[in-house]
């Protein structure tokens, strides 16, 4: 992982278990929003504000149109008014690797708008924010931490991990995947967290697992763990192959600290 400025092109984005990044000109803003309640008394001399609910939100996807049957943009995201899962990472001065900053969530894609910029035939689609029965709805946060960039795995992680927050933390999270390409056998992800970055240290971070899920393009999922969970300092990602040799996948998670 890398640290310091970096360029917009370095973003990736994933839906619903597709890379989206050859089609995305920009998304944005990516926000988290909370609402002033007025907290203002009697005998206050100034106005008082409390953090309300909060909105999280992934602005605008801008896009050119493609028509490729299957995999090109307008089969993947032609159908609005639907809940996706959606990672956005932002690589550092390079394409996104492990330990990359990543911002997710399930959101409601408003609409879908094809037209017409500078010759190009181009997409907008508008979010609408947090989907209501959305299983990350306890958590005011969408910026988590990219624990395996999309890329094939064929074993189990004996690596160590990245530290995302600088200590253990008592307040849950949730866990993001895409699988964007395999051999159509199942495998189960996980994320594990250690109190001491060594391999040995490592363990299955309770509740943090895809289950038993098919190794293909277009699977995906968030697992919200409880708003009390305790996380230890060091994560990583990890994988139980079953019939699966193989699978591409992209996997990331959000501490909540709140």
């Amino acid at each position: 992982m890398a640290t310091g400025r970096t360029l917009d092109r370095f973003k990736r984005i994933y839906v619903d278990g597709y890379d989206l990044s050859g089609f995305t000109r920009s998304c944005g803003p990516l926000s988290v929003e909370f609402e002033e309640d007025d907290m203002t008394m009697w005998g206050d001399t100034v106005k008082n504000y409390s953090h309300g609910q909060a909105q999280v939100n992934l602005g605008t996807l801008n896009a050119v149109f493609d028509n490729t049957a299957t995999t090109g943009l307008h089969a993947l995201m032609g159908t609005s008014g639907v809940e996706r899962v959606v990672t956005v990472a932002q690589g550092i001065r390079a394409v996104p690797a492990q330990g990359d900053p990543c911002f997710n969530g399930q959101f409601m894609q408003d609409a879908y708008q094809v037209g017409e910029d500078g010759g190009a035939v181009v997409v907008t689609i508008p979010w609408s924010g947090w989907a209501g029965d959305g299983v990350t709805k306890a958590y005011p946060v969408g910026w988590g931490v990219l624990l395996h960039a999309n890329a094939a795995a064929t074993a189990a992680n004996t690596a160590i991990g990245v530290d995302d927050f600088g200590a253990a933390s008592a307040h849950g999270g949730y866990f993001i995947y895409h699988v964007t390409a395999g051999d159509a056998g199942n495998v189960t992800l996980k994320v594990q967290d250690a109190a001491v970055n060594l391999n040995a240290s490592f363990a299955d971070l309770s509740g943090a697992t895809s289950g038993l899920i098919t190794a293909s393009a277009g699977v995906s999922g968030i697992v919200a763990l409880s708003p009390t969970a305790t996380v230890r300092q060091f994560l990583r990602w990890q994988l139980v192959l079953g019939t699966a040799l193989t699978v591409t996948f992209v996997s990331s998670f959000v501490r909540s600290q709140l």
